[in-house]
């Protein structure tokens, strides 16, 4: 197995994991909507205790969304496996890749 053929393996298997973490936050969408949801519409008895559970429901679904969006993002990415993936994660490969590219192109031709 060549380098770049690892590189490529663990970019996706990368990107497979990233999809099974936002899968994974996905399912906990609905609970988190539901609380954000019943907390809006309820009055406790403190005004403050109210404010506090519905800012606190808002930040997390805010930020349960924001991690399904960017594991969704870096999956697509680390599963494209293009040559950014490849420096990011072997560093100076990349650039010994496309030397080896040039150095099989150029004995073809000669």
């Amino acid at each position: 197995m060549s380098k770049e053929e690892a590189v490529i393996l663990a970019s996706r298997t990368l990107g497979l994991l990233m999809i099974v973490w936002a899968l994974a936050d996905l399912s906990h969408l609905p609970g988190t909507a539901y609380t954000f949801i019943h907390y809006a519409n309820v009055e406790l008895s403190s005004p403050a205790v109210t404010q506090y559970y519905r800012h606190s429901d808002l930040i997390a679904l805010c930020f349960l969304i924001t991690r399904i969006i960017g594991f969704s993002l870096l999956a697509r990415w680390l599963f494209q496996a293009g040559p950014e993936v490849v420096e990011a994660l072997l560093p100076g490969a990349a650039r010994e890749m496309r030397m080896s590219a040039g150095a099989n192109t150029s004995s073809d031709i000669l």
